[in-house]
């Protein structure tokens, strides 16, 4: 969608065209709120035990908090989509890819807040123990590569565990936009088919030869499906049909069923250390599904979707997902938890931190940074 914006300067007034969908800023805030009832909400059934809850309760329960882990996938896919289309644009707005330009973009969105959360985990991680962030992590991190740190050495325990999926799509930053190149639409399809093949095939490899859960959960090879789903959706997104609300809603409830009964099969029945075949095939599923979502949400005119308070917190979504454990663990020191009130009564504080905390990054670190990268964009995205 592109949307007119009038700006005014003194005197003077400009209309600037924007490619802009407000509805995957609202995706994105639901990608992020997924993340964090994942790592919120207790997924042992012992707890539910304890609780009294029978497990035809505690079961479908943990499943749901359990399928929150694939907005990940979502954020995969959502930044494929919406990296694809503005390069698109671009090129055919120019003629050319500016990939210096596009990477300025990218340095500027993510490595102020990224670098400086890192700084602030590994001092943390001197002062407390609990908390430790080997050097050797922290090293991979600012080398973009923290998700073959857990590979190779399984997870830090500390704060800054999310960082590993921004490691990932920063290495699909780096190398899309050269492969992009002049290609055209159709090979680059055929180059997000490949991507799915080649997903697929590296999975099978590791589970043919008994690799670690870490190595399967972790390789940036192992979580390329949303990614090519997300290019597919952009290559074609001028061919979508047009969705009735009722096709919206089937597909949304599709895509989030396939999720939730993934995580009950795969993780809770099965746990993956049992059989890596399992975690391989999960994958594609839970992929799909996210593409699914996406293409629920893409172009609609929902006015839920467009409430100002729901697009702020997608505004700040990449805040809420960086900063979102370090909040979890000041509420679980501000209100430690036993009972499942008790949980949700923590997990409240922890969502009203992180956006307290999110809103304060946006506002007095990423957004000076926002307004540098607007004067190196070709197409105008979403106004700072």
């Amino acid at each position: 969608m592109t949307t007119a914006v009038i700006e005014r300067s003194g005197t003077a007034t400009k209309r600037v065209e924007r490619f802009y969908q407000p509805e995957l800023d609202a995706l994105r805030f639901f990608a992020f709120f997924g993340v964090f009832v994942f790592h919120a909400a207790p997924r042992y059934l012992e707890f539910y035990d304890a609780a009294g809850s029978p497990r035809w309760l505690s079961n479908p329960l943990i499943s749901v908090f359990g399928a929150g882990a694939f907005g990940v996938d979502l954020f995969f896919a959502l930044s494929a989509y919406l990296i694809t289309n503005l390069l698109l644009r671009e090129r055919e707005k120019t003629g050319v890819l500016d990939v210096r330009g596009f990477y300025l973009r990218r340095i500027l969105r993510i490595w102020p807040l990224y670098f400086a959360f890192i700084a602030f985990a590994a001092i943390v991680g001197g002062l407390v123990p609990q908390q430790h962030l080997p050097a050797h992590y922290v090293v991979s991190y600012y080398l973009l590569a923290g998700n073959w740190s857990y590979v190779l050495w399984g997870l830090p325990a500390s704060f800054a565990i999310p960082l590993w999926t921004i490691s990932i799509e920063e290495q699909f930053y780096l190398a899309w936009p050269l492969a992009m190149g002049k290609a055209s639409v159709r090979a680059l399809a055929w180059m997000a088919v490949g991507v799915l093949v080649v997903a697929n095939v590296w999975r099978g490899y590791l589970a043919v030869t008994g690799a670690s859960v870490d190595a399967m959960e972790y390789t940036t090879f192992t979580r390329l499906d949303p990614i090519a789903w997300g290019i597919l959706l952009a290559l074609f997104s001028h061919k979508l049909p047009h969705l009735s609300r009722g096709w919206r809603v089937a597909l949304l409830c599709a895509g989030v069923i396939a999720c939730v009964a993934e995580y009950g099969l795969v993780v809770l029945l099965n746990p993956p250390k049992g059989s890596n075949w399992k975690l391989a095939m999960s994958h594609p599923v839970t992929a799909i599904a996210s593409a699914t979502v996406l293409l629920a949400v893409l172009g609609s005119q929902n006015s839920f979707l467009r409430q100002s308070w729901l697009l702020y917190l997608g505004k700040i979504s990449y805040g809420l997902y960086v900063v979102h454990e370090f909040a979890h663990l000041c509420a679980k020191m501000i209100r430690p938890a036993s009972t499942p009130l008790q949980v949700a009564e923590q997990s409240v504080i922890g969502l009203a931190l992180t956006i307290l905390l999110a809103a304060a990054s946006y506002r007095w670190l990423e957004s000076p940074f926002l307004r540098l990268k607007e004067r190196f964009a070709h197409v105008q995205s979403r106004p700072v």
